[in-house]
């Protein structure tokens, strides 16, 4: 049994359809257990029923901050004392890039979150994926789809988006037991790729020429503020690109290494989510 975190959110869904298919029995959290819409043979549960009651015969688990609940770090503690007094084998951990970024409030919280997951004595994988793809979609589909336009701050900066798709495969592989030494894994896409090359993709996709428009970071904050993106998300995401300006981001082999196979480049993504920019 393999106990998935998350389960209905964008990583966590696609977890679990890759852990049914290898054929591993899935325990799955969902606030909504009667809407979650998983593989029938998915035992769906509440994040909130007991640790001990959650880790019972699983042999592995996956952590997803974002479904621990307001007290995060507590949670996390429970899950990692009920799994190290079941004898869970595995953990794997879906944290953030950022935790590298001493500046970042978002990289100091996943950091705290590290060190308590950093408890647990089994093995341990720790994923740290750059921002995904998936991000670009939300940012620039609406006036894409509206009026052919988009706006970016930093338009120059180049970044290596890693599809979502494979953050969650490489977290399903190692759930399965694909040999990995223990420690961080930075995920990263195959190519580097400022925000004016990527919206370049993505009119090549759509064919058709888009208008492409540099902007402020404050005003990034002001319009985001104002159709009510909580701020820590904002200076989340602007603070990417000052690290990539100060940093230049450079892939690495991770996916590749784990999956057997190139990871993702933004051109696929683009074309397999090209309807959300018409």
């Amino acid at each position: 049994m393999i106990l998935v975190t998350g389960a209905t959110g964008v990583i966590g869904r696609r977890v679990v359809e890759q852990l049914v298919a290898g054929g591993a029995a899935v325990r799955a959290t969902s606030r909504t257990p009667d809407t979650a819409g998983l593989p029938d043979a998915v035992e769906v549960v509440r994040p909130t029923d007991p640790a001990a009651a959650l880790l019972h015969g699983c042999s592995a688990l996956l952590i997803v901050a974002s479904a621990l609940g307001t007290d995060q770090e507590e949670r996390l503690t429970e899950l990692v004392d009920a799994a190290n007094a079941t004898g869970t084998g595995r953990l794997v951990h879906l944290s953030t890039a950022s935790v590298t970024d001493s500046q970042s409030p978002t990289g100091a919280h996943h950091r705290a979150l590290e060190e308590v997951s950093s408890r647990f004595d089994g093995t341990r994988h720790v994923l740290r994926p750059v921002p995904f793809a998936l991000n670009t979609l939300h940012w620039w589909g609406p006036t894409v789809r509206a009026a052919r336009f988009a706006e970016a701050p930093y338009l120059d900066v180049p970044m290596t988006p890693v599809d979502e798709r494979d953050v969650a495969d490489v977290a399903a592989a190692l759930l399965l037991g694909t040999p990995e030494p223990d420690g961080p894994l930075h995920l990263t896409g195959p190519n580097a790729l400022s925000s004016r090359e990527q919206l370049a993709v993505v009119a090549e996709a759509l064919g058709t020429p888009l208008d492409v428009r540099p902007i402020e970071p404050d005003e990034v904050r002001r319009r985001l503020a104002a159709v009510g993106v909580p701020a820590p998300a904002v200076d989340a995401m602007l603070r990417s690109f000052e690290v990539a300006a100060e940093h230049p981001s450079r892939p690495t082999d991770a996916v590749s290494r784990i999956l057997g196979r190139p990871a993702r480049s933004y051109a696929s993504w683009a074309c397999d989510h090209i309807e959300g920019f018409r």
